[in-house]
């Protein structure tokens, strides 16, 4: 975000910062909730709306990289939970849940893609199953899930932590930003520096004896997983603490919809460690989810429409690989649905149109509809593309 922001007053709780262009706008102020306030900022353009969820050590500072990377696309919403950065301390109980409820309510967000890490993804988790209406796509990363058990190597860090230890902020501090080897990769120097100087400014955010006030939900999410049937992306960093990937198994294992990575050379705070990395995986997989959903509850005509839209506007729009489509195409084709075959692998020719294996599916679907022309013509092509093409010349000598 700019350094440099015009501040003027608008009522209520509300500030507007304004910078050179009208990404670069941004909204800043605090949400009134019962017994307290919760900074937040909004920025970004487009029709759809992505709230980011902080972890339980950083606050929304955390998402940065993420924010200079989606607000093109959307807008944003990221906020302080209670005693995290600008937001003050918690001093009576309050629920996580409602607070993001109010944030969605305040800011008039009637959905929107939740991303969530750690805590932030249990609490993504959580809110997504009380109000599911209000989550199109749900990405967690390094979440937990409530419910579901811990074990001691958890607690204390791999035995790295005593009791005592959780009493001494300032040395809590310094183990978790400088020694633990799980909440960023051991060898990501510069990455713990940069958290360093983070967390040196905001000591608060190291008191946990605040989550103690946060009223649990009713229901253990854990129960309520196979109730989640939007798309949901796991992530995870190969460096993360066991616990992390037991709980993001039970996660992957309880959401039907749900995909799963694993990061290389990050630990807990992936977005914060690979942010060009992190912010691919979740481009890919909302570019992906929107198209299925498409085709899945509107049909291949609808899909269709949405790519070449998008791939218009955005030649990188490509929300499937060569191989997801090419399959797809032929299990049309083996149900005999011939026609819709043929739009697939005319998808998978727009998006790959340099693969000879894209033009050589769709012939053979043009061949099964009888349109001897059209299969000649694939043909040829997948043969100029690749001129040791066995299956096209034995095609091309079948059909001239």
């Amino acid at each position: 975000m700019k350094n440099l922001y015009l501040f003027c007053i608008i009522p209520v709780f509300l500030s507007i910062c304004i910078g050179a262009g009208p990404q670069d706008s941004v909204l800043t102020g605090f949400i009134d909730v019962p017994d307290g306030k919760l900074y937040y900022e909004m920025t970004g353009q487009g029709d759809e709306s992505m709230v980011l969820i902080h972890d339980g050590l950083v606050h929304a500072v955390v998402w940065d990289a993420q924010v200079s990377a989606f607000k093109e696309k959307y807008r944003i919403v990221r906020y302080d939970r209670r005693g995290y950065g600008r937001s003050p301390k918690p001093e009576k109980p309050f629920s996580n849940i409602e607070d993001l409820n109010t944030v969605f309510t305040s800011l008039k967000i009637d959905k929107a893609i939740l991303i969530g890490m750690s805590a932030g993804g249990g609490l993504a988790i959580d809110f997504t199953i009380h109000y599911p209406e209000k989550v199109s796509y749900l990405v967690v990363v390094g979440a937990i899930v409530g419910g579901f058990t811990y074990s001691d190597h958890f607690r204390t860090r791999g035995g790295r932590l005593t009791a005592e230890d959780f009493a001494d902020r300032g040395k809590l501090l310094r183990y978790f930003v400088m020694e633990d080897p799980y909440e960023t990769a051991p060898q990501n120097k510069a990455v713990k520096e940069k958290l360093w100087k983070i967390m040196e400014a905001n000591p608060q955010n190291i008191d946990f004896e605040k989550n103690r006030l946060d009223q649990p939900p009713k229901r253990k999410a854990i129960d309520g997983l196979n109730q989640i049937n939007i798309p949901v992306l796991i992530i995870d960093g190969e460096y993360d603490i066991p616990d992390v990937f037991a709980h993001a198994g039970a996660i992957d294992a309880g959401i039907a919809n749900a995909k799963r990575v694993v990061v290389s050379n990050a630990g807990h705070l992936v977005p914060f460690e690979k942010p060009e990395l992190f912010n691919k995986e979740v481009l890919n997989f909302l570019n992906n989810a929107s198209f299925f959903q498409a085709l899945n509850t509107k049909g291949v005509e609808a899909a269709a429409e949405l790519f070449y839209r998008k791939h218009k506007a955005d030649p990188d729009w490509i929300p499937f690989s060569e191989m997801e489509m090419n399959i797809l195409g032929y299990q049309h084709l083996q149900d005999g649905k011939t026609r819709e075959a043929i739009e697939l692998f005319k998808l998978n020719v727009a998006a790959y149109p340099e693969s000879s294996n894209t033009y050589d599916s769709l012939g053979e679907a043009y061949m099964n509809s009888g349109d001897k022309e059209l299969a000649i013509q694939n043909y040829k092509k997948s043969l100029e593309l690749n001129p040791g093409n066995d299956n096209a010349v034995e095609m091309l000598k079948l059909l001239q």
